[in-house]
């Protein structure tokens, strides 16, 4: 669940960064590639603990595809968050220039194609599992690939306020997790109170 709402706000900080205020950040600290996973390593930490904990919860009944999508969403972001924490300590102790190359390769376009076809798939064996809400993974399959699309190959089709469009999948993206994190936090309340109400 805050994974996701740190999806939302990330991405919304990166947005504003990069296309609304790139001027007057450019050549500084804050336009830098360490700055930008600085910001984005923890949600990468919450997403990959989040999945665990969704994962974990339907295990019983989610089959060999829920195995693959959870090993592929956990290993996307598990790769996008220590990419990141590389990157940062490259970015900062090396200089910018060290940062490009395989370390960026593994941390976007690697870590995100791995998240992003195994969310679809984690998705796909929530709905079919049924033991969380279907819309939340039904938003999951749809979110994914669209963020997806918009990030590699719309890139920076859109300048300026218009960038803004990028929050959309982003948002469908992050609805998906977190509403599936809240569902599965709601139960594990609603599990735990008959058992203090016995004692």
């Amino acid at each position: 669940m805050l994974g996701g709402a740190l999806f939302v706000v990330v991405n919304a900080a990166i947005l504003l960064l990069l296309f609304l205020f790139e001027g007057a950040i450019k050549g500084t600290f804050f336009a830098s590639h360490a700055f930008l996973h600085i910001m984005d390593t923890p949600m990468y930490a919450l997403l990959a603990l989040g999945v665990l904990g969704l994962y974990l919860r339907q295990s019983g009944r989610f089959g060999w595809p829920g195995k693959v999508g959870f090993c592929l969403t956990f290993g996307g972001f598990a790769a996008a968050l220590l990419g990141g924490i590389a990157i940062i300590v490259v970015g900062i102790g090396v200089g910018e220039a060290a940062t490009l190359g395989v370390l960026d390769i593994v941390t976007h376009p690697l870590a995100m194609l791995l998240y992003t076809v195994g969310s679809v798939i984690f998705g796909a064996a929530t709905l079919r599992a049924g033991v969380l809400p279907r819309g939340g993974a039904l938003l999951l399959v749809v979110g994914s690939p669209l963020w997806f699309v918009f990030v590699v190959f719309l890139g920076r089709a859109f300048e300026g306020a218009a960038a803004l469009i990028y929050s959309v999948p982003a948002l469908v993206f992050a609805a998906g997790w977190m509403w599936l994190g809240h569902a599965a936090s709601e139960e594990s309340d609603v599990s735990v109170e008959p058992r203090l109400a016995v004692r």
